[in-house]
């Protein structure tokens, strides 16, 4: 998802500063996208380049002047027909399936104590998103905007969903770890038997060139085997 979509939808709502959007975003979206104000600032310029939003200076005699941002007719045509495209899907990326993958190196204790850490950062993950569920309802009605709750509501529903789906699969590859023999674990690769990587790369690229769609699938989506 592109960050000029996310700060335009954002200033569908009403006007904002650069600094107020960043507060926005890290109560409400954060859990599926993140911004920084190194991101945001130069963003908002671009878009402003763009004729999708207006700046304007308010002057504030008691403290710094504020730089306000408010989305044009052009700027809400352009989120309209975003919001309405096919969703393309983003690059896949969790660290503790790179861990998981090189896992051999490790002992079959190192691994299990990797799984049960970010089990529990799930589970407290959950925990967040369930009270998150309890407050939309109040916090839509405090600022006039009960119609969105719902919808608000759906990403949380969405954190909580895959949270529990990664908790279940961690749950059972430690259950899988459990039942394999100790002398799997530890290998030093590099040191005993290092692999040719001419010979790796030949291999895989004969293999992707006959099932070029699957390697994109799992590219995109994390797919796994059983």
């Amino acid at each position: 998802m592109s960050l000029k979509y996310a700060l335009l939808g954002f200033l569908n709502y009403g006007p904002h500063t650069g600094y107020e959007l960043k507060k926005v975003f890290d109560v409400s979206v954060a859990h599926f996208w993140n911004a920084e104000l190194s991101q945001i600032y130069p963003t908002l310029k671009n878009l402003e380049s763009e004729g999708l939003v207006e700046m304007k200076v308010d002057v504030q005699a008691d403290r710094p002047n504020r730089k306000v941002y408010t989305i044009t007719e052009d700027g809400r045509r352009e989120l309209l027909e975003w919001l309405a495209a096919p969703a393309e899907a983003e690059q896949f990326r969790e660290p503790l399936l790179i861990k998981v993958f090189f896992a051999s190196t490790l002992s079959k204790q190192e691994l299990i104590a990797v799984l049960r850490h970010r089990a529990e950062e799930l589970r407290r993950s959950v925990a967040v998103f369930e009270h998150g569920c309890s407050i939309i309802e109040n916090f839509a009605e405090a600022i006039g905007l009960q119609r969105e709750a719902l919808f608000w509501g759906l990403t949380v529903d969405s954190g909580i969903k895959h949270s529990q789906a990664s908790i279940e699969w961690i749950e059972g590859a430690i259950r899988r770890v459990e039942e394999m023999d100790d002398a799997e674990f530890g290998t030093r690769y590099a040191e005993t038997a290092p692999v040719d990587a001419r010979v790796s790369v030949d291999t895989l690229q004969k293999l992707k060139s006959k099932a070029p769609n699957v390697f994109a699938l799992a590219h995109n989506t994390g797919a796994s085997c059983e």
